[in-house]
């Protein structure tokens, strides 16, 4: 990730369009919110009538490729990708086994098309697994031998007793040591290391196959970890952990290298109107996320004023340049983070009556948002979830 950091532009305020695998997935491929493409929860079928990027991309000249995790429900990976390897797209082949089918593809591809090769690693995500191993307390320490080494806790470890109803109702590990917890984290950077030396792979590949000063390579992830912030794992929550996500993007050639974007809001739903961008393809109609190239070139450009975040089961976020609101699902308390003099989400100014304008105007702007939107309709029997999601 450092390499290609070194070489591209960072955006520091990256925001998953909903911090839940399979609606931030589509929400990437279609350009479009969870409410308009019908991916409000895990397994729920994306709006049939909805191109997703594989699709377009591919109508558009270029030779499209998938391998690792797809996680869109109900839209057949085979019939979007022009070269797909057979799998049911949920992950089930490790990070290393998807970056040699990478490399492979980048190797044997005929070059007589552009391509667009989207490669799905797995990890951080098995850390859910690592909590299904690990949710009861230790009845004795850990591999004593690395205590020493484990990440200290987070300035916002301890969670607000009176935070909202549904954040507070999910507190995995509340009768966890301190040890344990960080013990956690420790492992969650291990995860990370793992997904990095397979970035590496591709990265090599890539620079092998002769186009790496022809392509654009945009590395993200689809959600945030809970990371012992407010005692929280797991993904799921409008806290920063999980909301935020990695973006970084390197133009071919290398362009501004190295630089950190630490002004504009960003949202998931920038990658498909960026994809297309840089593809000269006019973007499926509708789209709700903004192209990024002008900001990537260092052109002036007209930016947003903020982004919005969607949970079915939580709620609705609004981050502003100076603020974060967040909405609950079913629950009068609400939430209004000082995101510059307050990072770590630890003063809830929506309880204090000083704060009451600023509450207001982020309720409207997140009702005007949500007037503009074409929502979709959800099924009416949820599809059953499989045990990781």
């Amino acid at each position: 990730m450092d390499r290609l950091a070194a070489r591209g532009v960072s955006f520091w305020e990256s925001h998953s369009a909903n911090p839940v695998c399979c609606p931030a997935r589509a929400a990437w491929f279609t350009g479009r919110a969870t409410c308009e493409n019908a991916v409000a929860m895990n397994s729920y079928p994306i709006a049939a009538d909805m191109p997703d990027l594989g699709q377009w991309l591919g109508a558009n000249g270029y030779e499209t490729a998938y391998v690792g995790k797809w996680h869109v429900p109900a839209r057949n990976q085979a019939a979007s990708f022009n070269v797909s390897f057979p799998n049911s797209g949920q992950g089930e082949f490790g990070d290393e086994a998807v970056a040699r089918a990478a490399e492979a593809y980048l190797h044997q591809r005929s070059g007589a098309k552009p391509f667009f090769l989207t490669v799905g690693f797995l990890q951080p995500h098995d850390i859910c697994y690592w909590l299904q191993r690990n949710e009861h307390p230790f009845s004795r320490a850990m591999w004593p031998e690395i205590r020493d080494a484990l990440p200290p806790l987070p300035p916002n470890f301890e969670f607000d007793p009176r935070e909202p109803r549904v954040p507070a109702s999910r507190q995995v590990g509340a009768d966890w040591s301190e040890d344990h917890w960080r013990f956690y984290l420790w492992s969650y950077c291990r995860h990370v290391e793992m997904v990095d030396a397979c970035l590496g792979q591709v990265l090599d590949a890539l620079e092998d196959s002769g186009q790496a000063e022809n392509t654009l390579v945009i590395f993200s992830a689809d959600h945030g970890e809970g990371q012992a912030c407010h005692k929280k794992v797991l993904k799921g929550y409008l806290y920063e952990q999980a909301l935020k996500v990695p973006l970084i993007v390197s133009l071919p050639g290398g362009g501004d290298s190295g630089r950190i974007d630490r002004r504009h809001l960003v949202s998931g739903l920038d990658l498909a109107p960026t994809l297309c961008d840089f593809a000269d393809a006019a973007p499926p109609p509708r789209m709700r996320g903004y192209s990024l190239r002008p900001l990537l070139e260092g052109r002036p450009v007209e930016w947003r004023e903020f982004v919005v975040a969607e949970s079915h089961i939580v709620g609705r976020a609004i981050r502003t340049a100076d603020y974060k609101y967040i909405a609950y699902s079913d629950d009068p308390v609400d939430q209004l983070f000082d995101m510059k003099n307050d990072p770590w989400e630890t003063r809830n100014l929506a309880a204090e009556g000083a704060s009451a304008a600023i509450v207001e105007e982020h309720r409207r702007l997140l009702a005007d948002w949500e007037a503009a939107l074409e929502k979709a309709p959800l099924p009416k029997k949820a599809p059953k979830k499989r045990p990781e999601e």
